[in-house]
């Protein structure tokens, strides 16, 4: 996230939670960047400097602030949205395994993509009535750009525009009897897996990594994770790993369509034992 990947010293989960409760200053920064650019152009053009351009830059600028409202919305609200918490069954050489997979929210994801892909396309179209100002010939090419890339986007890979959840890559976490799983977004996704026995603990989160620490054969680790969805809390993770980590029989629910109530609970900051 980037409101932790610029902080350097060591963050608790609760202090990490905190700051990403008020991720709203994020969205709210880059927005007063982007009113400050339009007034400065506005006035600029009140004051009758003779730039065609400031007329198409406040109109680039004003399609950019309207696109990416939704993403900001999201953005900021996210941490109000906990992941979901599903089970899969599946049948592997004669028996039925169940595990439990954690999912990130994808509202700011898709939002993201969708502003993103608007914005380029309300740029172009704004672009050619500039194009046409310096050239017939650069008006054309300009035009038969933006048709044949906002064409191809809406005809072959319409998800650009209108994303939905399985358009957009999920953090995901996977949980089972023997350990965790825990699912890099990045452009080459990679799995790292821990094992419950060897769990000692979540430690603090440097520059957006969070540290889990490990001891194996006398030997202590760390692995180091990054949450990359907003509305994945700091806290309730630390809760879940150091619950199954310190209990090893109830371990086994892990591997149960029960495993998903104790599964939410604990992210809830429920008691998954109370009766």
């Amino acid at each position: 996230m980037l409101p932790l990947t610029l902080i350097r010293r060591p963050l608790t989960p609760a202090q990490a939670d905190a700051i990403m409760q008020r991720a709203w200053i994020v969205p709210a920064c880059f927005y007063a960047a982007g009113v400050a650019a339009a007034l400065i152009l506005v006035a600029l053009i009140a004051l009758g400097v003779p730039a065609l351009g400031l007329r198409y830059g406040l109109a680039i600028v004003c399609i950019l602030l309207v696109t990416f409202i939704p993403a900001a919305v999201a953005y900021a609200r996210a941490p109000s949205r906990p992941p979901t918490v599903t089970a899969t069954t599946t049948r592997q050489e004669e028996r039925t395994v169940t595990e439990l997979m954690i999912t990130g929210d994808t509202t700011f994801s898709q939002r993201r993509l969708a502003g993103f892909t608007w914005g380029v396309s309300g740029v172009l179209i704004s672009l050619i009535p500039l194009s046409f100002s310096s050239s017939t010939k650069n008006g054309f090419l300009m035009s038969l750009l933006a048709c044949i890339l906002i064409v191809s986007f809406l005809v072959k890979q319409t998800y650009l525009y209108f994303p939905q959840p399985r358009d957009v890559n999920a953090q995901k976490l996977l949980l089972i009897p023997s350990g965790f799983a825990f699912a890099e977004k990045d452009l080459l996704p990679r799995l790292k897996m821990v094992d419950w026995c060897n769990v000692t603990g979540m430690g603090e989160t440097v520059k957006g990594m969070t540290a889990i620490h490990w001891a194996k054969d006398g030997e202590d680790g760390v692995t180091w994770l990054r949450l990359k969805d907003p509305g994945l809390s700091y806290v309730a993770l630390e809760r879940l790993i150091n619950y199954f980590a310190s209990n090893p029989r109830r371990r086994r629910v892990l591997g149960t369509e029960t495993g998903v109530d104790v599964v939410r609970a604990l992210l809830r900051g429920q008691d998954p034992d109370a009766n």
